[in-house]
């Protein structure tokens, strides 16, 4: 997805770590006083986002005497709204399963993807399926737009998987 002629709000590479997520939720909230409800939906989409790149990411640091997922998290605002989008580095064989779930959620309406989101809660939570699942369906919710998605390949085991979601200013 190419962006043209939008306004970079926030934009970080790096170690995603509950005092990084804090200082990001701070500029969200700051850059969008003027749309509360925009901010209140961009907010619980970046949370949702950000734990995307916490299960999903292959690529790996020592930060702080911990191993954190690097990711990479950015909001832009365009004449119509935001975009708020998150990308990392995955293993090729989460890709499909990401994709799919991607899919399957766009192909559902508001009514639909509420009870998935309903039967997914009751589900046992494995590591895979919390990445992919119920919180890729909330921000479809929240922003009631489809999911878009990029994936590049890098080598034979890592892709680069980017995930936009785009939120109306109205």
């Amino acid at each position: 997805m190419i962006l043209q002629d939008e306004s970079l709000l926030i934009s970080y590479k790096g170690p995603v770590t509950p005092n990084i997520m804090a200082e990001i939720s701070r500029d969200i909230r700051g850059q969008l006083d003027d749309f509360p409800q925009a901010s209140r939906k961009i907010f619980s989409i970046f949370i949702e986002l950000a734990q995307n790149i916490l299960f999903y990411s292959a690529e790996k640091i020592r930060y702080a005497g911990r191993t954190e997922s690097v990711g990479i998290l950015q909001l832009v605002e365009t004449d119509e709204g935001y975009v708020f989008s998150c990308g990392n580095i995955v293993n090729t064989t989460d890709v499909g399963r990401l994709a799919d779930s991607c899919n399957t959620i766009n192909s559902l309406d508001r009514d639909e993807l509420r009870r998935l989101r309903r039967v997914q809660r009751r589900q046992p939570q494995g590591d895979m399926s919390k990445g992919a699942g119920i919180g890729l369906v909330q921000a479809a919710i929240l922003s009631n737009n489809p999911l878009d998605i990029e994936v590049y390949t890098i080598d034979e085991k890592h892709s680069f998987f980017s995930l936009f979601v785009t939120i109306d200013k109205d």
